[in-house]
């Protein structure tokens, strides 16, 4: 059973979004819908890498022992700190996810204004 959703959630979400759109109006204001496209790129572009990377360590190459210190580190623990774990990481991809929305609305609406205001030229 998923735990009960806190009121901090809704009001940090409102946050983020409200600064999203404050970015987005000065994109607007110094670039036009190109850039408000743009900013929507870099908002998808962020929100998906850390969809695939997690809360994993990266590095230049992935070499095996990357790969095995985080078996050996995750292999003893118990399993209510994996869960904890789990869980953590859960509530960080919905946040990912949210954000990877606004992306997607942001480069539809940039881009598509940019392009129709092109082409109405």
């Amino acid at each position: 059973m998923p735990p009960p959703r806190s009121p901090e959630r809704l009001i940090l979400s409102a946050l983020c979004g409200a600064g999203l759109l404050g970015l987005a109006w000065l994109a607007l204001q110094a670039i036009g819908w190109f850039g408000v496209g743009l900013l929507g790129l870099f908002v998808l572009f962020v929100a998906v890498r850390f969809e695939l990377e997690g809360n994993l360590p990266i590095g230049p190459q992935m070499t095996p022992d990357l790969y095995a210190s985080q078996f050996r580190k995750h292999g003893r623990e118990h399993a209510s700190d994996r869960a904890e774990q789990r869980t953590a990481f859960s509530r960080q991809l919905s946040a990912a996810r949210l954000a990877a929305g606004f992306g997607v609305l942001l480069t539809v609406i940039g881009f598509g204004f940019f392009f129709m205001l092109e082409l109405g030229r």
